[in-house]
């Protein structure tokens, strides 16, 4: 009988007490809970070989949550994988009308990583008056000199850079589908191919829009009604925990100058710079891998967040 009222009282307790570990997950803001409700909605666009979410690990690491969780509204599509910036750019556009029919929002804050970088240049270039900020972080806005290289020891029409061509746009096929569209049809060639030196200034030459007018300079911060920023890091190595560092220190020997291991410092700038010598790689662009970067360094999370903080002030 005691033993049976003594259950009886703790489950009780467990009654009141759970209702309260239920509000505090909910209420994950205290202050200042509207910091980063900008007044267009924030749209993170993924690089090659990306996707929105996968078996619940985001491409953008904690980027969301960290943003949601002060009042910005934020939305991660999924593009292509392996295509250049044309098609992904085009698709984007889609996706873009689609978010407007859906939320009711009449532009949006475009922020790229990688080739999203260029992806989001285009979206702004042939449908400004859906985009109100383009963001390129880590961006290829001037190409990789790693693709210049990689074709100069393979031939684009040479039976290596077919089989090369054949696996990748199968990986992205397979990442396509786990992401939840399997319908996209990847091309590895293409999309490598477009980050080369060459189609990344036949690509600029089209889409102008706040390029640099000096060599790893600054451009116009604002065409068309459009915004444009840019920011990114210069070191391939950031933390012995980190997995990436090897591969993109082993990549990055291979360009002329302080880059992430995959892209040179100043060929990251577009817009309005602010700032490029971040102790990031390329991965910590997007707060991966898990979290891991520079002990010494900026959060990368900070840098979503003040970015939102200078959308907002701008009236974006």
């Amino acid at each position: 009988m005691i033993i049976s009222k003594a259950k009886n009282y703790l489950v009780r307790a467990l009654l009141c007490v759970l209702p309260l570990f239920s509000l505090q997950a909910e209420a994950r803001c205290w202050f200042n809970c509207d910091a980063y409700n900008t007044e267009y909605p924030i749209v993170l666009v993924h690089g090659l070989s990306g996707f929105d979410s996968i078996f619940g690990i985001d491409y953008f690491y904690g980027v969301r949550e960290a943003l949601e969780d002060k009042g910005a509204e934020v939305y991660t599509p999924n593009i292509t994988a392996w295509e250049d910036a044309y098609e992904r750019g085009e698709l984007l556009v889609t996706i873009l009308e689609d978010l407007k029919a859906s939320s009711g929002a009449e532009k949006f804050n475009l922020i790229g990583h990688s080739l999203g970088g260029p992806t989001i240049r285009y979206a702004a270039g042939v449908r400004p008056d859906l985009v109100a900020s383009v963001t390129t972080v880590n961006a290829v806005n001037f190409g990789s000199d790693v693709a210049d290289v990689a074709f100069d020891i393979i031939p684009v029409d040479g039976g290596a850079a077919n089989f090369i061509d054949n696996a990748l746009s199968l990986v992205g096929d397979i990442t396509d589908s786990l992401a939840g569209n399997p319908e996209y049809a990847n091309d590895a060639l293409d999309a490598a191919l477009f980050m080369t030196s060459e189609r990344s200034a036949e690509f600029n030459a089209l889409f102008p829009d706040g390029k640099p007018t000096s060599t790893c300079g600054e451009g116009a911060s604002n065409v068309n009604g459009v915004r444009y920023y840019s920011w990114g890091g210069d070191a391939a190595w950031t933390n012995s925990f980190d997995i990436s560092d090897l591969f993109l220190t082993f990549t990055g020997a291979v360009i002329d100058g302080d880059n992430d291991g995959l892209v040179e410092r100043c060929d990251q700038h577009w817009g309005e710079v602010i700032g490029t010598k971040y102790s990031l790689n390329h991965m910590d662009a997007v707060n991966h891998i898990f979290g891991i970067h520079h002990l010494f360094e900026t959060d990368p999370l900070t840098l979503y967040k003040n970015q939102a903080i200078r959308l907002k002030a701008a009236g974006l």
